[in-house]
């Protein structure tokens, strides 16, 4: 795992390292529109055999492993998991499909399984209990990196940038945003069609409550939505957004207490 020290912060950050064990390319890239922006470090394997047999060397912090894909070798893996690692040191996530059994779960809770989601992470729902588990087990603490905030909480923001082509101002909306990159859905989606994954975009603003911020992002995935990671980002920002992010619970439990105020 790599460790990264923010010498002039007072918050101390570290890479995630997920293991996918995904047959299926839209479930792989329906996650990894989801986490990406995060800055986590992704390996894939499509054949479950030869993930546990590197599992030792790799050491993940979190696997996210398709019961739809490989009903009859979940169990196996997760057994190999635990023989290594703790349910606290690598966090296993299983992803099911329409019909799983009930003793199917039973036998996820005694072999130390984290959490079981659907594999439907189009849905609002299923990622708002994805992000759940995360918190439950310490995915995405203040040591690691912090949780996507969607839009509902996420009012005092505001990203604008230009076209690299074209060099017309797009503007849109932030629909989530973690400390490693924002999604952001444009306002004419069709104009952006044509910017590449990999592109690197810049003199972008971002904007937090009242300031006002230039920033570079990195397009990771396109399609309508826009997944984007935050490139070399300023350490005085990335504090800010840290308080922003604590803040939030507070923000949102008032507007709960006094609507309209």
């Amino acid at each position: 795992m790599v460790d990264i020290q923010l010498r002039s912060s007072k918050y101390w950050y570290q890479i995630v390292k997920v293991l996918l064990v995904i047959e299926q390319d839209t479930t792989k890239d329906q996650i990894l529109r989801h986490l990406a922006p995060r800055g986590f470090d992704f390996i894939h394997y499509r054949n479950p055999i030869k993930a546990i047999d590197n599992i030792e060397e790799i050491k993940p912090d979190l696997v996210i492993f398709s019961a739809v894909d490989f009903p009859r070798h979940w169990k196996p893996f997760i057994t190999v998991q635990r023989s290594f690692f703790t349910k606290n040191e690598s966090v296993f996530i299983l992803l099911k499909g329409d019909h799983f059994p009930a003793e199917e779960s039973t036998k996820a809770s005694t072999l130390e399984v984290n959490g079981i989601v659907s594999d439907n992470l189009e849905d609002p729902d299923v990622l708002g209990q994805l992000e759940d588990i995360f918190s439950r087990n310490n995915v995405i603490d203040d040591k690691r990196i912090s949780r996507r905030y969607l839009s509902t909480v996420t009012r005092d923001l505001e990203f604008i940038f230009t076209h690299p082509l074209s060099t017309s101002l797009i503007t849109g909306e932030i629909t989530d945003i973690s400390l490693g990159g924002i999604s952001f859905l444009p306002e004419a989606p069709h104009i952006t069609q044509d910017i590449r994954e990999g592109t690197l975009l810049t003199n972008c603003t971002l904007r937090l409550k009242e300031t006002f911020n230039t920033i570079s992002v990195t397009v990771i995935r396109n399609n309508n939505f826009l997944s984007l990671g935050f490139h070399n980002l300023d350490q005085d920002l990335k504090d800010e957004l840290m308080e922003y992010f604590h803040e939030i619970p507070e923000r949102e439990l008032g507007k709960l207490l006094h609507p309209g105020g």
